[in-house]
């Protein structure tokens, strides 16, 4: 449950910075508009390192043989399950 709480504290912040975009007031839509500017450009340096990351690490697969439980799950698949708060399904 908070996850979900979290999600919709986010949504409700965004929600908030793009009314904040549509006022007349040009200081307050100068700063909504270089926030949410600032959230989409962390969010793809984000994403992108965590591809360069994942490619990086698999680039030798074959040499490297792995024995961790969740060895050949990527760091996007692990925020995934916790995200959404599922169990790891035996494949």
């Amino acid at each position: 449950m908070r996850g979900k709480l979290s999600g919709w504290a986010i949504f409700l912040a965004v929600l908030l910075l793009l009314s904040f975009a549509a006022t007349p007031s040009f200081k307050y839509s100068r700063a909504a508009d270089l926030s949410l500017m600032a959230v989409r450009f962390s969010l793809v340096v984000l994403l992108s390192i965590l591809f360069v990351h994942e490619k990086w690490k698999h680039r030798n697969d074959a040499d490297h043989p792995q024995t961790k439980s969740d060895a050949n799950d990527t760091i996007l698949q692990r925020f995934r399950r916790w995200c959404y708060d599922d169990r790891k399904t035996p494949n």
